[in-house]
């Protein structure tokens, strides 16, 4: 949506441009445990980035994050869960 000069936005426009980028989908990365440090860091922000977009709390993060978990990462993460 583009402004002339002069125009202002509806409280509803923002909201449904709000509702609309929210509505795009962002698949973010997976991780297989792969034993580099740049890999894992740039998997971590990218699901930084992806929270805050889609404001996730504290929980849900985690259920997430061990949801995009591949290979020797998740045996990990299961034998992880059993101990705690």
């Amino acid at each position: 949506m583009t402004l002339e000069i002069g125009e202002r936005r509806t409280p509803i426009d923002v909201g449904m441009k709000k509702m609309t980028i929210r509505r795009i989908k962002i698949d973010p990365f997976t991780f297989d445990g792969t034993l580099d440090a740049k890999i894992f860091s740039d998997w971590r922000t990218n699901l930084d980035y992806y929270f805050g977009w889609y404001r996730f709390t504290e929980e849900s993060r985690v259920q997430f994050a061990r949801m995009r978990l591949l290979e020797s990462a998740r045996i990990y993460w299961t034998l992880v869960e059993r101990v705690h």
